[in-house]
């Protein structure tokens, strides 16, 4: 009986294997296929670019991938190939800087084999980092109160919990963020019922409860510091409005803002009379590269902002000198984006970690690009001041939350391009003239059925260099 099985199981692994086809025929038509890889740009220890052949149920089809030395085929299941992830890995590592080739062959009717025209993706030995953390919500806030913190292997298609909204008794839960994305060093924000900001560092756990100069007690949009233990936050009163008739579904505005670097260690908030000011809205903070500089949005507050005048706040984007020694801020902020010139608004800057580059989010009005279609990502030279828009990596969808990689030369972004309502994580890459390139969608192993079935948004994408390892119960006894 045990050899039976044994030859059972050879019979299926040969039946698995792909059988190689002889191309009869070339036709000049690009193949159709989802995600869109065609002519991207990818890390060298990225997880397999799986994809789907469009419109290839019930057919035949092949794939032929052709790298320096070394070529091999995937037989595809309706379309749907499976790259072999032992094959993929020594593909990759062979062809570093280099170009390799997917030629997608399909079978007729009279059985003849004619092969699309080729493609390439482009290898990058620039690594990037190896894991990603997010939120997964649903879209439009139609069942808001299932949701949860997660993170995804890169390298493969791994995904944990990191927490979820189930422990909390389905209260909202986000505004997670890392300390130069190492997994033992997080920060993240619940609201409504067990409220609070827990600071977890490893298998330890705490509340983060500052007291705030404008007595408001939320706190959110978080951004570590490079080097201490602060962390830069905004004081708010979130309000949202649900639009019948509007290319932007939600706006969602917060109707008092403050910005504070709060000290872990001494429970300490601290901040400035410009972060504190009760004629502007103050939001969205973060930290230079070095630690050195805090940068932040801010507009004049308008009154009803909500019902009426939702699209009269424009948020120029702002930077002071900051001294983490002794948590103090200079007398004057900078202007680096001037919104009242421009008439839009400038939110979510981020610094590449060697700090040559800043990049944000641009747009018509408001603080919140998540919703608003027009919103698309620039860069900024921090050298000459240069900006320009990231149209290779932009869509004409909105593009919002990004976060850099430690090497400074991979971004992920959210953007809404699949279908305007789900997001989903995308990665573009940053070269040394800091020019972008084509995204391209985060892999999965199937990749049509993966996202045609996956009803939850990528919220808040954020490398990290390893695994979180976080106890979900230690959390929950500290919230509750």
């Amino acid at each position: 009986m045990k050899i039976h099985y044994i030859i059972l199981a050879a019979l299926v692994a040969l039946s698995s294997c792909s059988r190689e086809v002889t191309i009869d025929r070339h036709i000049d038509k690009t193949a159709d296929i989802f995600p869109d890889y065609v002519d991207v740009t990818i890390p060298c220890n990225i997880a397999p670019m799986n994809f789907q052949l469009n419109g290839a149920e019930n057919i035949e089809t092949q794939l032929i991938i052709k790298g320096e030395n070394m070529s091999f085929q995937v037989e595809g299941e309706d379309g749907d190939f499976e790259i072999p992830e032992k094959k993929w890995r020594t593909l990759l590592e062979a062809n570093k800087d280099k170009d390799i080739e997917f030629t997608v062959c399909r079978q007729e009717f009279n059985g003849e084999w004619v092969a699309l025209t080729p493609f390439v993706m482009h290898i990058k030995s620039d690594k990037i980092d190896p894991w990603l953390a997010y939120r997964l919500i649903p879209p439009g806030y139609g069942i808001w109160n299932a949701m949860g913190i997660y993170q995804r292997c890169l390298e493969n298609f791994t995904e944990k919990e990191i927490l979820t909204n189930r422990e909390t008794q389905y209260n909202c839960m986000n505004c997670h963020a890392f300390q130069n994305g190492n997994p033992n060093k997080m920060v993240l924000h619940l609201r409504g019922r067990h409220g609070a900001s827990i600071q977890v560092e490893g298998k330890s756990a705490k509340k983060i409860e500052p007291k705030m100069p404008d007595g408001l007690k939320g706190v959110g949009y978080n951004q570590w510091h490079p080097t201490h233990n602060l962390v830069a936050m905004a004081s708010y009163k979130t309000a949202q409005s649900f639009y019948a008739n509007h290319r932007n579904r939600i706006e969602v505005y917060d109707t008092r803002t403050d910005v504070v670097v709060y000290n872990s260690d001494k429970e300490e908030a601290y901040t400035a009379p410009y972060l504190a000011d009760p004629a502007k809205f103050q939001t969205m903070p973060s930290f230079s590269a070095d630690g050195k500089t805090i940068y932040w949005s801010v507009a004049d507050t308008v009154p009803n902002p909500i019902a009426v005048n939702y699209d009269k706040a424009f948020f120029s984007l702002l930077k002071a000198d900051f001294d983490p020694e002794t948590c103090t801020f200079a007398q004057k902020p900078d202007t680096v984006l001037n919104a009242e010139t421009d008439s839009c608004s400038y939110m979510y800057a981020r610094e590449s970690p060697d700090g040559r580059w800043l990049v944000y989010n641009k747009y018509d009005y408001g603080y919140f690009p998540i919703n608003h279609k027009e919103g698309d990502l620039w860069i900024r030279n921090n050298a000459t001041g240069e900006v320009r828009c990231m149209d290779a990596a932009c869509s004409d969808d909105a593009e919002s939350y990004h976060t850099w990689s430690r090497n400074s030369h991979w971004l992920v972004f959210s953007s809404r391009r699949l279908d305007g309502l789900f997001i989903g994580a995308f990665f573009t890459y940053i070269d040394d003239n800091g020019k972008d390139h084509k995204a391209f969608l985060m892999p999965q192993k199937h990749p049509r059925k993966f996202y045609d079935n996956q009803f939850n948004s990528y919220n808040i994408p954020e490398f990290i260099t390893g695994e979180v390892k976080t106890d979900q119960h230690m959390i929950q006894e500290l919230v509750w």
